[in-house]
């Protein structure tokens, strides 16, 4: 049995851990504590993706801050990402309840896999102006709010900030450079991470104090992590956010797609 001081120690430093994942690549992070809870704590998966958000909000909210005080945040397109974010964290919480979803990621998996690779394909794209402004016309708020609601459902699904989905549509879709990238995905992540947590409280998913220890360290590391990410060039962070990618996609869609066939579920 692990005593309580070196469980919170431990729970701790995991969330340092996995927080400077976070603010360094402006994803949530539950793309690796999910699979820790899971694994090494036998959390059933659902809980396990829930206590996750807790996490993530928190530390998308502390990377959000670092990236804000270099002007790294797109204030109006993330609130209108948000939006859309809501609506489809909404969704996606009635999806978690009453979907067996391990064929979803496994698809999902290779569609990373794919953006992965678009992320290291040089394009035009990957050497943005760092002083590009995002505009906002009726079309941009169209796309981005089906880009939030992508996002929001992802984050529900999966227990995930669902970052590692917008990065790549703000880079290839809209423009962003890397850096500006991460900084408004963190921004948003924050307000949809906690709306999947609460709503998932009432079917006694969420484990609020397990998600805030872990969070506490993911403050701390996802300072660290946004700052040192704010240091490196945005073209470096892309092809290190494109190998990341490839990882996480292939490592969930060869689970994914090996739970769908023996009728197992990961939802």
């Amino acid at each position: 049995m692990i005593s309580g001081a070196r469980r919170t120690s431990t729970d701790l430093g995991i969330g340092a851990g996995v927080g400077a994942f976070s603010g360094a690549f402006g994803v949530g992070g539950g793309i690796l504590l999910v699979p820790f809870l899971v694994l090494a704590r036998k959390v059933p998966q659902k809980r396990a993706q829930a206590t996750s958000l807790v996490m993530v909000a928190m530390a998308a909210a502390a990377g959000a801050v670092r990236y804000a005080f270099s002007e790294e945040v797109a204030w109006l397109p993330a609130l209108v990402i948000t939006i859309g974010g809501l609506a489809g964290a909404w969704l996606g919480v009635i999806l978690v309840q009453r979907s067996p979803n391990a064929l979803l990621q496994g698809l999902f998996g290779l569609m990373l896999m794919t953006a992965g690779i678009r992320m290291l394909w040089p394009t035009t794209n990957s050497a943005v102006n760092a002083d590009f402004v995002p505009e906002l016309s009726v079309s941009l708020a169209i796309g981005y709010l089906a880009a939030g609601v992508a996002m929001g459902i992802l984050s529900a699904l999966f227990g995930i900030g669902g970052g590692i989905l917008l990065i790549p549509i703000l880079v290839f879709s809209f423009g962003y450079e890397q850096h500006l990238a991460a900084g408004t995905s963190l921004a948003v992540m924050f307000p949809i991470a906690i709306l999947g947590a609460i709503r998932l409280t009432r079917p006694g998913l969420t484990q609020w104090g397990e998600g805030a220890l872990f969070g506490a360290g993911a403050i701390i590391g996802a300072l660290l992590g946004a700052s040192v990410a704010l240091a490196l060039s945005g073209s470096l962070l892309q092809i290190a956010f494109g190998v990341l990618m490839l990882i996480i996609g292939g490592q969930m869609a060869v689970r994914g797609f090996r739970q769908s066939r023996t009728g197992s579920t990961i939802g």
